[in-house]
This record gives C-alpha cells, structure tokens and sequence, in this order.
C-alpha cells in the first residue's frame, strides 16, 4: 500500500508554534485513528472522536466531510487562502459555506485529516466542536459593528462565547448539540434568533442615568423535523450575566436533557417537557448556586472597543473610464452596495452560488478583500459572503475587479438567491439533491420566473435535503425538504412543501407543510406560488400574509395538479433527481446520519479499570511515589464515575469530562450525597498542588470512598431499570 504522502510529519516550525493543548490534541486524534485502521479502536467509538473535531462519514464510502468553524462567519484574506490551500491538498478544491457560518470540505482521507487540522490551526482556525454533542459555531449577524441599525456591535460578544465554550466540560458529552445566534440590529433579524437554542440580541437600557449594554434574550428554538420558536427569557440581560446565564442554561440543559431519545434531546424539546416557568425556575436556581469566576468576563474586556476601519497599505487600482455609467456597474451597484453607519464606507454583498466557492475563486477574492475592504470579509446565513469596510470612492475600481474575477453576479439575498443544504450529493442523510433542484431554479428565474423577481424580491427560497432542516427551509417563505415515493415498483425524487415562514425576531414563522410533489414539478410549484401572490395580494399584503389568508386547504387545493407522477415510459425524467439525469433515482439504505453523533462507545466501561487504578494508587504510595499516586487515585475516580454515567449513556473524552458529568448529574441533582459537591474543582485543584504524603494519603482515601459511591450509584440505577 503507497503511504500518503499528504499524512507525513508538517515541518517542525509550523508544529512548534501550535498551542499546546492544540497540538496534544490533534497527536491523540492521530493515534487513534492508526489505533482504529489497525482494529484496536471500533468504528463507534471513532466515530465519536471524530465528530468532536468536526469530520463527519461522507456519503462516498472511503471518503470524508471536515466541518470547519469560523465564529461569527469572520474570515481574513489569510484564513481564507489556508482554506483554499489545504482544499486543494487535502479536499477536491472547492469548500462549501453553510447556513451555520461554517465552512465544509469534502473528499478527504482519514489519514490526512490531523494533518489538515494543522495546517488550518496554524492559520488560527478550529474544526472542535464542529460538530458532535457540543457547542456549535456561534453565529452572528455578518453585518454587525457597521450597520446603521446598530445598537452596538456584538462580534466581540459572540468571540467571548465561542472562546468560552470550546473546550469548556461543561458542553462536551450533553445529550444534543446547542446552537446560538447574535443579533446587532433593532430592526432587522440577520442572524435568526428564535431557531436557535440561545438567541441573543443587542439592547441598551438607561439604569441610574447611564447607559447599559445587554441583550434580548430567547431560549429554546431550533428546526429539524419537529420546529419550535425560542421563548422570550429577559427584555434585558446586562452584559456581564451573558457568560454566568448561558453557563447556567447549558448546565441544566446536560443535567436534565433527555439522552434516550436522540429525536427528542434537544433543548426545545425539554423547555416543553418542563413547561418554561419551571424550567425558568431550575435556571434561576442555577444561576444563584453557580460560582462564577470573576476572570470569565476577562472574555469582554474589548467588548467596548468601537469598530474602526482596517487600515489598508494598498494601492487601489484606477477604474476603467466610464464604468460609472455601465449598465452592469449600476445594476451591482443597485443590488449588492449598501452603506455603513459610517456614510462613507460601503457594505458589499457577494453571491455565492449554493454557498460553493472554488478554490480559485476563493484565493481571487482573498486578494480583492485585502486591496479594498481592509481584509474584513464575512460569511452571511444565506451561504454569501460579504466585503465590509469598503470605501465608497473605491466602488467602480472594486466593481472591475470582481467583474474580472467572475465574482459581480447580482441577487444576493432576493428570491433568485437559493439556500441549499448540500444533501444526496455528499450527505449521508440526503434524500434529494437540494443544490441540484436549487441550480434549477436558478435558471427558472433567469427565464419563466424572471417576471416575478422584482414584485417577489424580498422572498427566500430554501431547500433541505432530508427532515434535518441545514438550509433551515422551515423558516422559509418558500420551503422544499428533500423526501421520496413510489409509482409503479420505481422510485420518485419528490419534496415536501412549505410556506410561510420567515426569520424577523420577535415575528418570526414557522413555515407549514402543505403538500407533497414530485421533485420534477417543483419549478412549476414555485412559478404557482407567486402568482398566487400577485392574483390575490391586497393593499400591498405580503406574501406571507396572502398565504396565511388563503389557507392551507386552498394552497393544496391550486397546488394538486403538481403531484401527478406519469408513468416511466411517459417521462422517465420524473424517476431521476434534477442534476442526476443520466440515473434513476434512489435512496440510500443502510447508513446512519452523524448530525447529532453516537451516545455511547461500544467497549463498556466497568469498574475492574477503576480497582485497577486503585492498587496502582495505592503502590506507588507505599513506594512514596506521591505524584503518580495522586494522579493514579484521580484515574481511579474518574474510571469509577465513568460507570454510571454510561448507564444514564453519558460517554466522555477525559478524566475531567467525567469527574465534571458526575458531579452535574448525580450530585447536583441529589442523587449521591452532597458532601462531593463541587468535585470537580477539588480534583482539578488537587492535582496542581505540590505532591506530599499527606495529600497523597488523603488523595487515595478519598478515591476509596468514592469507589463505593459509585458502585452504589450504579447498583441503584439498575435497580430501577429493573423495576
């Protein structure tokens, strides 16, 4: 077998300048998986490693998908030429941006991966928790800190969070993944507050004659199968409690969040098991008991710190002569420009078709970033990407540039936009090509459904290739999920079809399912829709509410006619996917999805690892080797604790994961005696102390002890299962 050049070591300089936890970190994920190739390591429990860091089982078999996290969707010209470069080494030389802010890569060799990760750390870019039962890319409004609708910019905010959360115990084995949102503006929602798990917008209160920063605040929304609008928790959250309250929530979240089910583990789904009030309640108390370090708020230090124009030491190229007047320069100018708070600075909004950027365009635009925009470039929910900080003189010279580049198309976030997961083409849960039928429509719109751009402008269309809901359809004016039939043994690409949603903050709507429709009629469904909103809109009513007027009944009703399937021999077309027309159509069977991650690993920890640890302990004491008895007494609580935490199918990384777990789900909900309340701590400090005989003694004493508490624990668990 030829070795893989691409998984040989990186040069030293370039391993030298990690940080440490980054690099011991990334050597583990190595290990494991040569542990896993060489069948020391099962395919469960490497599907868990590999999750936490973000790479996910590809539909292609052999192959691999790295999600990468860019917080807040903020790229530079220099991330974005490492994304590039390791795309083309390590990928198939285009990435993918998501409605998360993320960044995909596709086609990778396992092997490689750690490698990548390297490459792309040294570039000060993260794939943990990309993924897995964790804290997810935070994400935030692309245009915050220079929107003339600001309250005040929340990038620093969403960067204290995002920094707080990785690799904090607290969020690394929960029952589902938990999403949050920021938004800067009073009166637009670019960030869609109410469909995350954490929804946080910007507010400014006068209390005792000063001005005082905060958020709104709304707690358990999320897509999916199963849609639910976030409750409104505060009006007003000050500043400093946004650490302290969001470590709170996720703390009862872990405790209390359902871990049997994986269909109804999310926070959403336990907000209304509990009823809000008395999950308010368990909050509040969680707030009162939590002890909060005074250095987590050392994350806002800056936070105050006003948005000012990055400095730019580069020339900018004359325009040609005229192209003020240009058709094309007039109608960009029109569509994609729009002005900063500053009034002399421009926002520009770039088009990125299905939210693919190949590697080359990428680098182009790298380029054209620094020249013109200070290098400030951000990734939009809508898969776009947006140039901040560009003077407005500068417009016809960068308008030339991108035109050169390929990159001036028009229509960013209007109907003609589409939202596409990327769904059967590489996702294993993929029903239907949503970028196939999203290409479709695309031309739709430059052709038949060209009459309706104008009037239908502000509409979003999105298209998700299975229930998951990643182009976020459910929160679309016009929806399509990804589904399939049968006619006649064969079968059919079809979509289920929503209407009437929208991300506007406090008003935001939950699309509803109307009707279901081979994938063929879709264009047809789209074209029936909008003139449905031409016939029947009255004083300028928009779409949703003439939608909402006419009633699911009627939609289904004007909508029938497109559920027809003809037979094979009639139109062979209807059995294939749009994008896939040279092959039938089918659906994958067999595999699993990896959105939320496996609960559990397939070895079953026991407590014949704990003893283990406890006679090790306990010789190295005798031996007056304090410093591994102590470390040794830890393992052996942590390998205790790991027992009953995997009957309640809680499976952490780390001895610190663990010890935290237990303390959170047996101790702070009175299951075990509350004499090892905050354990956790205690170890952790312990562990940094100088190592005498005492501690040592005290150390192995301790482990004794809690041996049996655990023991017990379990032996009660299995009692009631029992039972």
């Amino acid at each position: 077998m030829t070795k893989d050049s691409r998984s040989e070591p990186l040069p030293e300089e370039l391993l030298y300048q990690l940080p440490a936890e980054v690099r011991e970190e990334l050597d583990e994920y190595e290990q494991q998986i040569k542990k896993f190739r060489q069948g020391q390591l099962g395919e469960i429990k490497m599907q868990k490693v590999r999750l936490q860091l973000g790479t996910y089982a590809q539909r292609q078999p052999g192959v691999q998908m790295q999600r990468i996290k860019i917080p807040y969707g903020d790229l530079t010209p220099a991330k974005l030429h490492r994304l590039a470069d390791v795309a083309d080494k390590y990928a198939n030389g285009f990435m993918h941006l998501t409605t998360r802010q993320d960044v995909q890569l596709y086609y990778i060799k396992l092997e490689t991966v750690p490698n990548m990760m390297r490459e792309l750390a040294d570039a000060g870019i993260t794939t943990r928790e990309a993924c897995g039962n964790t804290i997810r890319n935070v994400t935030a409004t692309p245009f915050s800190g220079t929107s003339p609708d600001d309250v005040f910019d929340v990038t620093p905010y969403a960067d204290a969070f995002a920094h707080f959360m990785l690799r904090n115990p607290i969020c690394q084995n929960m029952g589902r993944k938990v999403k949050v949102a920021f938004e800067s503006n009073g009166v637009k929602d670019d960030a869609g507050l109410r469909i995350h798990d954490l929804g946080f917008r910007a507010q400014i209160r006068e209390i005792n004659g000063e001005q005082k920063r905060g958020f709104q605040v709304y707690v358990g929304g999320g897509l999916g199968s199963s849609p639910m609008m976030g409750h409104l928790w505060s009006d007003f959250l000050p500043e400093e409690e946004l650490l302290p309250f969001s470590a709170a929530v996720i703390r009862i979240f872990d405790r209390h969040g359902e871990r049997k089910s994986r269909m109804k583990a999310r926070m959403k789904f336990l907000v209304k098991k509990l009823g809000f009030d008395e999950f308010r309640s368990r909050v509040e108390a969680e707030r009162e008991a939590l002890k909060v370090d005074p250095s987590w708020n050392d994350y806002l230090t800056d936070a105050h710190k006003k948005a000012v124009p990055p400095e730019s030491t580069f020339e900018i190229p004359e325009a040609p002569a005229g192209i003020e007047n240009d058709p094309g320069y007039l109608l960009w100018k029109g569509s994609a420009v729009t002005t900063q708070n500053t009034g002399n600075h421009a926002l520009v909004q770039l088009l990125i078709h299905n939210g693919d950027l190949t590697t080359d365009n990428a680098r182009k635009l790298a380029d054209i970033a620094e020249i013109y925009a200070g290098g400030d470039i951000r990734i939009t929910i809508h898969q776009n990407l947006v140039l901040r900080w560009v003077p407005l003189e500068v417009l016809p010279s960068l308008y030339n540039a991108l035109h050169e580049a390929g990159l001036a198309a028009t229509g960013a976030e209007t109907v003609s936009d589409i939202t596409a997961c990327p769904g059967a083409d590489t996702c294993r849960l993929g029903i239907t090509s949503a970028k196939g039928l999203a290409s479709e429509l695309d031309r739709a719109f430059q052709n038949g459904l060209g009459e309706y751009t104008e009037m239908a402008k502000e509409l979003k269309i999105k298209i998700s290739g299975c229930p998951n809901a990643c182009a976020q359809h459910t929160a679309a004016n016009i929806g399509f999920q990804g589904a399939a039939t049968s006619k006649d043994g064969r079968r059919v690409p079809s979509e289920m079809v929503f209407v009437g949603g929208a991300l506007k903050g406090d008003e935001t709507s939950i699309a509803e399912s109307v009707i279901k429709i081979p994938t063929r009629n879709a264009p047809k469904v789209v074209k029936k829709l909008l003139q449905l909103y031409k016939e029947e809109q009255k004083n300028g009513e928009p779409f949703n509410g003439v939608m909402e007027r006419l009633g699911k009944d009627r939609l289904k009703e004007e909508l029938q006619e497109f559920t027809h399937v003809p037979s094979y021999d009639e139109a062979p077309e209807f059995y294939r996917d749009w994008g896939y027309e040279d092959e039938n159509f089918d659906i994958m069977t067999g595999v699993k999805g990896e959105c939320a991650g496996a609960t559990v690993e397939d070895k079953e920890p026991s407590f014949e690892d704990a003893e283990a640890s406890l006679q090790q302990a306990e010789a190295h004491f005798i031996h007056k080797d304090y410093k591994i008895s102590i470390l040794e007494s830890y393992h052996a609580m942590a390998n205790a604790a790991h027992v009953p935490l995997y009957s309640k199918l809680v499976d952490p990384f780390t001895p610190s994961q663990t010890t935290w777990e237990f303390e959170n789900l047996f101790v702070r909900t009175g299951e075990i005696d509350p004499k090892w309340m905050d354990i956790h701590e205690r170890l952790e400090d312990t562990l940094q102390m100088e190592p005498t005989e005492e501690l040592a003694s005290g150390m192995l004493e301790m482990a004794q002890e809690f041996y049996e508490v655990c023991r017990k624990s379990e032996q009660q668990l299995g009692e009631k299962v029992s039972a």
